[in-house]
């Protein structure tokens, strides 16, 4: 039976975190390791969101640290389902830092990663399709795509 299709909507994800001392380096800065973790979850919450599964982390495809994150900034990771394959998503998640004072965010990093569904024996689960609702989601779709195809290229 085929599932329903879902849109990216369904299962945005928003996480906030608080870096603090233990987060972070001897310069003051966050972990990454810290923010991969973070990342993890806010996509395999938007994973599980999506598939109706327990979703575990496949692949990192790309992760880009574009500016630090320090000891006392509040910290929103945003995740989304870029496309749906069989039994696995891609999910891009990015994290903002909020200023204080004005509420403007930053962004600080970026990434994507695969998760797959996961029914109640340990085996890959069917996913709903994604529902590309805008011009903006169909991009999306075809850029992880193609992404998935380099990655599944790789280990022939």
């Amino acid at each position: 039976m085929a599932l329903a299709p879902r849109s990216p909507r369904a299962s945005l994800t928003e996480m906030t975190e608080l870096v603090l001392p233990q987060h972070s380096n001897v310069l003051g800065t966050a972990f990454g390791g810290t923010v991969l973790a973070w990342i993890d979850v806010a996509g395999a919450i938007c994973a599980q969101r999506h598939s109706g599964f327990v979703s575990v982390t496949a692949a990192i495809d790309e992760v880009n640290f574009v500016a630090p994150i320090r000891i006392g900034d509040v910290v929103i990771l945003s995740a989304r389902v870029n496309a749906a394959f069989r039994t696995s998503v891609e999910v891009a998640v990015t994290v903002q830092v909020e200023d204080r004072a004005t509420a403007h965010r930053r962004s600080c990093v970026e990434a994507f990663m695969t998760f797959v569904a996961v029914d109640g024996a340990g085996k890959p689960a069917e996913v709903p399709a994604l529902l590309a609702e805008t011009p903006e989601d169909e991009r999306r779709a075809r850029e992880a795509a193609e992404r998935r195809a380099a990655r599944l290229a790789k280990r022939r």
